[in-house]
């Protein structure tokens, strides 16, 4: 059955000790509300107006993002806050239950109740006493202004009605006062002196229209960015928590898993031209408030709103900041406060690694660098997109690799001290077989920020493309060490152990990724590749049709190749791929390099060869993996596999 999704707020709906009121958008747990961010209350809403019957996964991410592309991992982790917040845990599920490979039901006993019973006269809202600076706010149209020294109070359902423009949640931020108290006014229930390790949470967006991604993973970046450069306490980096953008997870939960001592939680809420603030630094160990503060300022005041955070935190943390340390602090690499909003947007869609992602990074680092055009950090970040872009196979080397190096030195030339630009060129001539040059950047970036993870990943990368696996491994434990979470230091370790020969340790950790993220398509290639030269076939095959499907190759081609496999073997196969390959470059580009893995597989060397020089007249970034990937290991003994090599500039 279908799910159905009419206009059913004239109900509210009743299980267990849960009351859910779709026209105030409130869930309440035995009259006290629970919060949940809204992707999660419509979740939850779908999911309950369909009681006992299957609603499918398309059915709910059409609902949930109607004119956004997701994966189905968002849709996942969704469900799984929502069983936290409901209480279940492990496979007790009371409430909601999975049905593999095609949606969810919900399996409580549900009551429709009449819309006049959604708020129970003795049901209570708490609306914690919040302090602002200079605050405005829209009640019933008329101005509410700078409003001083509120207490706590009570809502009931009479107040709710009448505040028709507004959710709970946005009442909760009315109550605002004139000025924000000082440092010593501040909630402080512990002692932060002692803390050495702290996990920056994406900010949550608690604006009633919807949440705002980028700024709630820009406000936390900045601060990583900010506060990473301090020696005295290790910050984990932005790469770290992004998986937990738009979770109602637990903040201490979430410490302990990052292996960190704090955790910097806070929320964000934008309305108009003001950006309102809140934060709090939780203790990991027992849950206690080390220290808490609340900002009001305009959206042009966000660098002085950066400036205050950074300030208190490191004020309570007790650090001793050196004058170069404070100076990095109020370093931002921009004046202009809209090119740096421009920059961590352009930053976050980085982040999703995916064709749109990229294309919409280049556009707002564009940006950045149209507003300032002497800004270092947006240079790095289009050497990085159009890197990525040319590794990936999305643009040809003569096409992103030109791009990445004209970004990637404009980034160095303007600032020399930036740890940031100097990895975006170190990566950049290691995919153009500078390998000297490479490792002068990744040091350089290294003694600036020691503990800057993307200098540590990309170092490894070299490393290990240049055989070096001991020295590889010694810097991926450090990396690991500052991320213990991160998806793409685990894909990085999978290559390192294939490239060192170690199938085995490469599988493990690879089964380990993809039970964290199942459509990481980076760690498939390389645990295909481990699985292949274990000899297991049928797990190497399925992972790469698996990746082609998420890479938005058609089903018939999927589906061809399956029964090619099937028929004909590891060898038919790839005889099968070739085909498909090329035919599609007909269409679009595919990389030479791509070619010459393939015919090496159905065991052609000579063609092999041929393609290899074609991707060596297109200056191929991919060739770096020849000297010590195990696909071209049958063509060692060749003198022309040798030849290759030394032109390559390979070290020896």
């Amino acid at each position: 059955m279908a799910a159905v999704f009419g206009n059913l707020e004239e109900h509210v709906y009743e299980f267990e000790n849960y009351r859910l009121v779709p026209s105030e958008r409130l869930l309440l747990r035995d009259g006290h509300p629970v919060q949940l961010q809204p992707k999660i209350f419509e979740t939850l809403l779908a999911l309950v107006e369909n009681s006992g019957h299957l609603v499918e996964k398309d059915d709910l991410m059409a609902r949930l993002w109607p004119d956004t592309f997701v994966e189905e991992a968002t849709l996942s982790r969704n469900i799984s806050d929502l069983r936290r917040t409901l209480g279940e845990s492990g496979n007790k599920y009371k409430f909601i239950v999975t049905v593999p490979k095609c949606g969810y039901r919900f399996v409580a006993n549900v009551q429709r109740l009449p819309r006049d019973e959604a708020i129970n006269p003795n049901d209570e809202i708490v609306i914690e006493e919040i302090s602002y600076k200079k605050s405005v706010a829209l009640v019933d149209s008329q101005t509410v202004t700078e409003i001083n020294n509120v207490q706590p109070f009570w809502v009931t359902k009479k107040t709710l009605v009448a505040m028709t423009f507004f959710s709970f949640v946005f009442i909760a931020l009315i109550a605002l006062s004139a000025l924000r108290p000082p440092l010593s006014a501040s909630k402080k229930t512990g002692s932060a002196s002692s803390v050495k390790s702290i996990a920056v949470l994406p900010f949550k967006s608690m604006n009633e229209q919807g949440r705002e991604e980028p700024l709630e993973l820009g406000m936390a970046d900045a601060l990583i960015t900010r506060l990473s450069n301090l020696k005295q306490i290790n910050i984990r980096p932005s790469s770290a928590i992004f998986k937990y953008t738009g979770q109602n997870a637990d903040s201490v939960e979430i410490g302990r898993e990052l292996n960190v001592e704090a955790v910097l939680d806070g929320s964000i809420q934008r309305q108009g031209d003001r950006v309102r603030v809140s934060v709090q630094l939780v203790n990991v160990t027992d849950g206690t408030t080390l220290w808490a503060d609340k900002f009001d300022t305009k959206i042009t005041d966000f660098f002085a709103m950066q400036d205050a955070l950074s300030e208190q935190i490191t004020r309570s943390l007790t650090l001793h900041l050196t004058g170069t340390e404070q100076n990095t602090l109020a370093k931002y690499g921009t004046p202009n406060a809209e090119a740096y909003q421009f920059y961590m947007k352009g930053r976050f869609w980085f982040g999703k690694n995916t064709v749109e992602g990229y294309r919409k990074a280049i556009d707002n680092f564009n940006q950045a660098i149209t507003i300032d055009n002497n800004y270092a950090s947006a240079y790095a970040g289009l050497a990085d997109v159009y890197s990525v872009q040319t590794s990936v196979g999305f643009l040809p080397p003569s096409e992103g690799l030109v791009k990445a190096k004209a970004a990637a030195e404009k980034a160095v030339e303007l600032d020399d001290g930036s740890a940031q630009a100097h990895i975006s060129l170190g990566h950049l001539r290691t995919l153009t077989w500078d390998w000297a040059g490479a490792e002068k950047e990744f040091q350089r970036a290294v003694a600036l920020n020691p503990s800057a993870p993307a200098a540590h990943l990309w170092y490894v990368i070299y490393l290990s493309s240049l055989g070096r696996h001991q020295e590889a491994f010694a810097l991926l434990k450090k990396a690991q060490e500052q991320n213990p979470v991160s998806i793409i230091i685990n894909a990085c370790a999978i290559r390192t152990h294939l490239f060192a020969r170690q199938y085995d340790e490469a599988i493990a950790i690879g089964l380990k990724t993809l039970e964290l993220e199942p459509n990481h398509v980076e760690s498939m290639v390389w645990l295909a590749m481990a699985y292949e030269n274990k000899g297991l076939y049928d797990e190497a095959v399925n992972l790469y049709l698996k990746r082609m499907s998420l890479r938005g190759i058609g089903t018939e081609d999927i589906e061809t190749l399956r029964a090619a496999y099937k028929k004909s073997g590891w060898r038919g196969y790839w005889v099968k791929q070739i085909e498909i390959k090329k035919k599609r470059s007909k269409q679009k580009y595919v990389g030479s390099y791509d070619f010459a893995e393939m015919y090496i597989r159905v065991g052609d060397k000579e063609t092999a060869f041929e393609w290899l020089e074609k991707a060596y007249l297109e200056r191929s970034d991919n060739l770096t993996l020849l000297k010590f990937s195990p696909v071209f290991d049958s063509l060692r003994s060749d003198p022309r596999y040798t030849d290759l090599i030394k032109r390559i500039w390979f070290p020896d």
